[in-house]
């Protein structure tokens, strides 16, 4: 062995060692909670969730006194000054600086102020569940995407293994041929069968690199990265009725809650519309200061500086209609939404109903696709002891073989099937599938 050799072959099986150790080897869980600790979906609504909690905190400082600073300078052509019998009195200095301090404490706003905090109140609300939903969906599409990860993964062995098998057997037709024991036809048709079964297994080899990618995409790791997926445990069906199942989801759907949360703030908008209809009532301090230089020091014609305190009161006793307008459109908007969450109901409903049927069928499928595969292989396995006596023809050995292979991938399909109809159940029901626990 050369030394180009040698170094050559210990820099692949450095490589090999590096991949194998950097893989990821995960749960459903592990990548469900990798995915929602980091990923940019999560992120965004995590700061959506952010900004309201800190725009319910502005409202509620709404109602704390708030101190206003203003400062000016005017530099006047002239003097002022005033007539007074016939004589001209000279007022104030051309240059005019004023400063001034207000503080203004809100007593009485018609309740707007209180709206406001309470309408605050329940955006927060309404951006977590946004964020829970958020979760959830994002758990289910981590959940999907494992689970046919690890589908085709299961039918990319089997493709392994029936290319395999027709190597084996076309070797075996091989010799047989040369030996003039079967005819050419038959050689024809076991390179066909491998052949085809080769192009099958480039298809799954693309579709498990595929969907490997868009997990890691989903996971927020390099789209090429090695990934290992646990094969999940059994997972056992509801024994919950429909109707048990669906008032539950009613009851923790965010998106139901969320609905409900804004019907409320649409009650809280009609209230608000009221509040013009009352005087709004504050009690306001000021101290200014005024002179002829920046600091407002020297004043030759009125009292340098001064204070007062009083209450103030503004109310609007006309607005050309726009308070009721205001009110008509609130209340539009509030059965508009009612009507949104009666429609979001129904959806509910259907979604629940269609995942507990579809969950009832895979698992009726997966057991009729254990069953099958069962007779399947021992039909495969009498086929080939019939092939060897020269019983049955290749043909009948191809389509046993053919037979055992779709079998096995029904199995498979049904198997996973199964575990997808589980996830989707779980989602419909309000839950973060693969998350014990979390609602």
């Amino acid at each position: 062995m050369t030394l180009r050799v040698f170094l050559t072959s210990l820099l692949l099986v450095t490589m090999s060692w590096a991949t194998t150790c950097y893989a990821e080897i995960l749960s459903l869980e592990d990548a469900v909670q990798m995915a929602l600790s980091n990923h940019q979906r999560i992120l965004q609504a995590g700061e959506l969730y952010s900004a309201s909690s800190a725009s319910a905190e502005a409202a509620a400082r709404e109602r704390l006194p708030s101190i206003d600073f203003s400062f000016s300078y005017d530099r006047l052509n002239d003097n002022p000054f005033q007539s007074i019998a016939g004589s001209s009195l000279t007022v104030s200095d051309k240059d005019q600086v004023h400063y001034q301090i207000r503080i203004k404490q809100p007593l009485f706003t018609g309740f707007h102020l209180s709206i406001q905090k309470k309408l605050a109140e329940l955006n927060v609300d309404i951006a977590r569940y946004n964020l829970q939903q958020a979760r959830r969906i994002l758990a289910l599409d981590v959940h999907v995407a494992a689970l046919q990860l690890l589908q085709s993964e299961a039918l990319q062995r089997l493709a392994n293994q029936q290319c395999a098998q027709l190597k084996s057997h076309l070797a075996d037709i091989r010799a047989a041929y040369e030996q003039g024991m079967v005819p050419g036809n038959d050689r024809l048709k076991a390179e066909v069968a491998l052949a085809a079964a080769n192009q099958q297994l480039r298809s799954i080899t693309n579709r498990v690199t595929l969907i490997r990618s868009k997990l890691n995409l989903l996971l927020n790791l390099p789209q090429q990265d090695p990934l290992t997926i646990i094969e999940p445990q059994a997972i056992s069906q509801p024994q919950q009725s429909l109707q048990q199942l669906t008032a539950t989801a009613l009851e923790k759907r965010p998106e139901i809650l969320s609905a409900k949360t804004a019907i409320a703030s649409a009650n809280e908008k009609i209230q608000l519309s009221h509040s013009n209809d009352y005087p709004h009532l504050a009690l306001v301090a000021s101290y200014w200061r005024d002179g002829n230089n920046l600091t407002a020091s020297h004043n030759s014609y009125t009292n340098r500086d001064n204070a007062a305190i009083g209450i103030h009161l503004d109310w609007n006793l006309f607005s050309g209609g726009a308070d009721r307008a205001r009110r008509v459109a609130s209340q539009h908007e509030k059965r508009a939404k009612q009507q949104a969450l009666f429609e979001l109901e129904d959806l509910v409903r259907l979604q629940v109903e269609e995942a507990f049927n579809q969950l009832d069928v895979a698992a009726h499928n997966e057991k009729t696709a254990a069953k099958a595969l069962v007779q399947a292989q021992e039909n495969h396995r009498l086929s080939i002891l019939q092939f060897h006596e020269n019983i049955i023809s290749t043909s009948d050995l191809l389509t046993a073989q053919t037979l055992q292979t779709r079998a096995d991938v029904n199995l498979q399909t049904a198997h996973y099937g199964y575990l997808l109809a589980a996830a989707q159940l779980s989602f419909s029901l309000g839950q973060n599938p693969a998350l014990k626990g979390e609602k």
